[in-house]
C-alpha cells in the first residue's frame, strides 16, 4: 500500500485576459459609435458590436447590462469630454465677456466640427432617443453644459460686464438659442458659417444681459 500524502491537484489558471477593463471599454464605446453610425440604433445589436471590437460576449457584459446602457455610456464619455473642453477655454477667457463668446463658439463647435457633429448625430437620432434612461441621460447632458455658462453669467453680473443677467433664468434661455443655432446646422442648414452663427447667438445675449455696445 502507498502511504505517501495525496497531493492536492493544483488548479489552472484562467486565459490571462489580453486587455485591461479601460481598453475594453474604450474599444466598445468607440465600436458602438461606428456600428450605431451605419446601423441606426434599433438595428445595431450587440453582436454587431462585439463583432467591430473584436471582443466577446463576456467582456461586453462586463461593462454594460444592455445595448442601451453602452448607448448611455457613450453619452456620457461624450458629455465628459465637451465639459471638459469648455472648461479650458472659459479658465483662458480674460474677461466675463470673453467667457460668453468662448462658451456659445464652443457648444456651436458641437455641431460645427465634422466629427463632433457626426458623433451627436447618432446619439441625437430618434431611435437612440428611445433607449431606457435616456431623457435622464440627456437631462443630465444639458446640465453639463448650462452650469458653466451659470458661472459665466454669474461672474459678468459681480463684475458689472453683465448688468442686465439673472443667471438662473437666462443661462437656460441662452443654452436654448445656442443649441437651436446648433440644431439648424445638424439639420443641414449651411446658411452661416460657425462665426456667424456666434456672432448672431451673441447678438440676442448682449441685448438680454444689458452689455454694452
Amino acid at each position: 500500500m502507498d502511504a505517501r500524502p495525496t497531493v492536492p491537484a493544483k488548479s489552472r489558471p484562467g486565459r490571462p485576459r489580453a486587455l485591461d477593463d479601460d481598453a475594453e471599454r474604450r474599444l466598445l464605446l468607440d465600436a458602438g459609435y461606428r456600428v450605431m453610425r451605419q446601423n441606426g440604433f434599433e438595428d445595431a445589436s450587440v453582436g454587431d458590436v462585439l463583432a467591430e471590437a473584436g471582443l466577446s460576449t463576456r467582456a461586453f457584459y462586463r461593462h454594460f447590462a444592455s445595448k442601451d446602457d453602452l448607448v448611455l455610456a457613450m453619452s456620457r464619455r461624450d458629455a465628459a469630454r465637451i465639459a471638459a473642453r469648455i472648461d479650458e477655454r472659459l479658465e483662458t477667457a480674460a474677461t466675463s465677456i470673453d467667457a460668453l463668446h468662448a462658451w456659445v463658439d464652443e457648444v456651436l463647435a458641437i455641431a460645427y466640427e465634422p466629427r463632433r457633429a457626426a458623433r451627436v448625430g447618432v446619439l441625437a437620432a430618434a431611435s437612440t432617443r428611445r433607449a431606457t434612461g435616456y431623457t435622464a441621460e440627456a437631462a443630465r447632458w444639458i446640465e453639463f453644459l448650462i452650469a458653466p455658462l451659470r458661472a459665466v453669467l454669474q461672474r459678468g453680473r459681480v463684475d458689472g460686464s453683465m448688468p442686465a443677467a439673472d443667471p438662473a433664468h437666462d443661462a437656460p434661455s441662452i443654452y436654448a438659442i445656442t443649441w437651436a443655432a446648433a440644431e439648424s446646422r445638424l439639420h443641414g442648414d449651411n446658411t452661416l458659417d460657425r462665426a456667424a452663427a456666434t456672432a448672431h447667438v451673441l447678438r440676442f445675449c448682449r441685448s438680454a444681459l444689458g452689455i454694452a455696445p
